[in-house]
């Protein structure tokens, strides 16, 4: 019982640095991959973001929603294209997509949130403007044309403050602010919708709320020293390190839009970007806790001196 008591003791100790550097910053925090597919995992995911909040972090949730898109084209008899990963989509195809991200999975993920304990709100750019992007082009095969995919270049952060500022609801209550990747248009197009990708749109929100941290709860625990061989991962990685992976095919595939998002987030500020395992269990407090992490870190290249 003693070691026990002095296990829990030491592990408190080791995150009292991090509790006070980050107190009152924001965490953003992308649910994607396997994280969605199990309600148990979401949980667990949920009630370590209430942890943050008790300490006094300000966490965000940006989630995505492929898999059930597809599968809500499936029921209506349409199939789903892809040009280098985007989704090709068309009017009838951006109705289903903004449905299923807006009100079915943010419906049963603000749900799971509350059987956690918890309490959060939803946030996308077709109920309150909240993201706005610009039609996404493909400089390098301008003869395609991806119909209602949008660059997020724009969010409206004001709910967000807030909400953690205690004024957005008369009982000061703060709420889990959960982001929909669905965006409007801008300016002369704000009545447009738009499809935009998960990791662009939370790489964005990280930017402007001036995030400490952006994490990326995903499939894979990071990036792989080898893609042939799982579990040996890079602990830490800069920008130019990335490039040199690209170039050598070790970052391939999904990968490159994930680290695009995490470079994008890098260069407006955001302190450190991580890619983490859904499936670990507390995967998001031993990131940021903990001194050794459990996934890959992504810090600009003057600050990796610190390692």
């Amino acid at each position: 019982m003693l070691q026990e008591a002095l296990k829990k003791a030491r592990v408190l100790t080791e995150a009292l640095p991090y509790i006070r550097d980050f107190k009152n910053r924001f965490i953003v925090v992308k649910l994607g991959g396997s994280a969605q597919d199990d309600p148990a995992t979401l949980k667990g995911i949920f009630v370590d973001c209430q942890i943050l909040l008790a300490v006094g972090m300000r966490p965000v949730v940006v989630y995505g929603g492929g898999k059930r898109i597809s599968a809500a084209m499936r029921r209506t008899g349409r199939s789903a294209r892809f040009i280098h990963g985007q989704r090709v989509t068309d009017a009838d195809t951006m109705a289903i997509a903004a449905r299923v991200l807006a009100d079915e999975v943010g419906g049963d993920l603000l749900a799971l949130l509350r059987e956690a304990g918890g309490d959060g709100f939803l946030l996308n750019g077709r109920d309150h403007a909240f993201l706005r992007a610009v039609k996404k082009t493909l400089p390098d095969r301008p003869g395609d044309d991806l119909g209602f995919v949008g660059e997020p270049v724009a969010i409206d952060s004001t709910p967000v403050h807030r909400a953690f500022e205690g004024s957005l609801w008369p009982d000061g209550k703060e709420r889990l602010p959960l982001i929909a990747p669905v965006a409007c248009g801008c300016g002369r197009e704000s009545r447009l919708l738009y499809n935009v990708n998960g990791d662009a749109a939370a790489a964005l929100v990280a930017r402007d709320l001036h995030a400490e941290k952006l994490v990326f709860i995903s499939d894979i625990p990071g990036i792989h020293r080898d893609p042939g061989v799982s579990g040996d991962i890079f602990s830490h990685l800069d920008p130019g390190e990335i490039g040199s992976l690209r170039e050598k095919g070790i970052i391939a595939g999904g990968m490159i839009p994930k680290t695009e998002a995490c470079l994008f987030a890098l260069e407006g500020g955001v302190k450190k970007v991580h890619i983490v395992a859904g499936t670990l269990p507390h995967a998001l407090l031993l990131e940021i806790f903990t001194r050794s992490g459990v996934g890959t870190e992504i810090v600009p290249e003057k600050r990796k001196a610190d390692f």
